[in-house]
């Protein structure tokens, strides 16, 4: 193998939404305290890696959230670990994964000493040969040059699957692409239904699917009553503006800020530029428009996260100029009673 490291080797992930300081402090109020030490680098990693990957809608995130907690304790246990050794001082743990047993054959490991080498990692356990190739292709990981011939990189690196940020992407994109068991988690959670308990098929099977489901309805609660709030200040900011002038006010730097401010907070992705459409839809993470005063984030097999967006900016807009609505053209549409003013392109 090798002399490379993960750490020299492996980009780290491209984190393009944060989540505010308020808001992983309000999650860790409400994890135990057994895990909270690992939760005060997990909650936030998790949060944002889950948002730059498409996933805004807050019972998603809880739900992911929650899968991390009970799986891993928080990153406490990124990697499985064996028994104590025997009498011979060999640890024959994994020895129900080599090649030959049925589980070593259904995770494709093919040498001696795969089921110790490709052992389970990350925030949900990844383990098998097989599953390291694949997750070296799904990260778009470089091959490792071993002996003058590629190989994947979590083949010459399987320690790399429990490094904090590969196992919080592979969480991530196992859960919102359905990579794990073939069910994404917005077949159970989204606009219509929040089904916490079969969204545990999203990892595996039903085993401990209450347990997850509580632990996703605190952080669901926390998450949406924080957005809550934030909601009343604001309106409560803008109400006072208002009240200081009604008069000579810049509409369109007002609503600006405002979705500047909520993108930064993690409540919306930031706006793109433009919106490429294909076969009448916009690809992963453009905003289109669902119909006349509806507008979405869409995250692709047809799925969209409806935005409250529409809510917050009809609080900086007088009565005249609100419904707000996203064109597929990607710029905003201030429908006022006397004409049309387009913005943000």
């Amino acid at each position: 193998m090798s002399d490379g490291t993960a750490e020299n080797v492996l980009p780290a992930p491209v984190l393009a939404v944060h989540a505010s300081q308020d808001e992983i402090e309000a999650i860790l109020a409400v994890v135990p305290r057994m895990y909270r030490a690992n939760a005060t680098w997990a909650v936030p990693l998790l949060l944002n890696c889950a948002r730059a990957g498409g996933i805004t809608h807050s019972r998603r995130i809880a739900y992911v959230l929650a899968t991390a907690q009970h799986a891993s304790h928080f990153g406490a246990r990124l990697e499985e670990h064996g028994a104590e050794p025997a009498r011979d001082d060999v640890d024959r743990s994994f020895d129900r994964y080599e090649p030959g047993t049925p589980q070593g054959r259904a995770l494709g490991n093919t040498h001696a000493g795969d089921g110790a080498r490709f052992r389970g990692r990350g925030f949900v356990s990844v383990k098998g040969r097989a599953s390291y190739a694949t997750w070296s292709q799904r990260l778009a990981v470089p091959d490792e040059i071993v002996d003058g011939n590629p190989v994947p990189y979590f083949i010459a690196h399987p320690e790399a699957m429990a490094r904090p940020d590969v196992a919080a992407q592979t969480l991530v994109r196992g859960m919102r692409d359905g990579l794990f068991t073939g069910i994404a988690l917005g077949l159970h959670v989204n606009d219509k239904k929040t089904d916490y308990h079969g969204a545990r098929r999203v990892v595996g099977g039903l085993e401990h699917a209450r347990d997850v489901a509580a632990i996703a309805m605190t952080f669901s609660r926390t998450i949406e009553e924080l957005q809550s709030d934030r909601h009343r200040e604001h309106m409560a900011r803008l109400a006072h503006a208002r009240a200081l002038s009604n008069t000579g006010r810049d509409l369109l730097k007002e609503i600006g800020d405002a979705v500047v401010r909520l993108a930064a907070r993690g409540e919306i992705m930031p706006l793109p530029q433009e919106v490429v459409e294909w076969n009448g839809e916009a690809r992963q993470g453009k905003f289109v428009q669902l119909d006349e005063r509806t507008c979405a984030l869409h995250q692709g097999r047809g799925t969209y996260i409806r935005l409250d967006v529409q809510r917050d900016l009809n609080g900086i807009v007088p009565p005249e100029a609100r419904n707000m609505a996203l064109k597929r053209s990607g710029e905003f549409r201030l429908a006022a009673r006397q004409g049309e003013v387009n913005f943000w392109r």
